[in-house]
């Protein structure tokens, strides 16, 4: 079975991670191919140079869904877990896999952004200002190669993850029993 998942930042894909790989699912994310290959070119990984690297990768190898195949591709289990699709190709990759399904996730830009500071990841804003002003872009399809909006209409599966980790636990469960029944 694979598993993408697409949301905006922060929303809860990496702990949605956590909950399918403590099932047996094997992690992969977009964002590592594309540090894979940043650290090979000697490039840095921040947000922006990974975008460009993904947009440059995706044209080169004239397959806009060229990420999700890599990933399918790359995997060494039949439960993967595609985590952080940006753009409705790398969906419309997945799903020319059998048993493939997309749970797309969000919760509110504030709570987001307080995930997003306590995360410290390399390269996340540090200003809400900043956050909103890359969250907008990359949700409404601004940035080239990223339409979290899009892709969340895609999904088979969709949650408002403004809870508790147990009530975004219980969801998953749910979504997981449907996808078995």
């Amino acid at each position: 079975m694979i598993i993408g998942l697409t949301g905006t930042i922060a929303s809860g894909k990496s702990e949605i991670a956590k909950i399918l790989k403590d099932k047996g699912f094997e992690h992969h994310t977009y964002s590592d191919i594309l540090r894979e290959e940043a650290k090979k070119q000697n490039i840095q990984p921040t947000r922006e140079n990974l975008q460009r690297l993904g947009n440059k990768i995706k044209e080169e190898s004239k397959n806009l869904g060229i990420l999700s195949k890599l990933i399918i591709e790359n995997s060494k289990s039949g439960n993967i877990i595609a985590d952080g699709i940006r753009t409705v190709d790398e969906i419309k990759e997945l799903k020319k896999y059998p048993h493939a399904y997309v749970i797309g996730i969000g919760a509110p830009q504030n709570l987001r952004f307080e995930r997003m500071k306590s995360r410290k990841r390399a390269g996340d804003p540090l200003t809400f200002e900043q956050f909103k002003e890359i969250d907008d872009h990359e949700n409404k399809g601004l940035t080239k190669g990223q339409d979290i909006n899009n892709c969340l209409k895609k999904a088979d599966f969709t949650i408002i993850n403004d809870g508790s980790f147990e009530n975004l636990k219980n969801n998953i469960h749910k979504i997981l029993k449907k996808i078995n029944a």
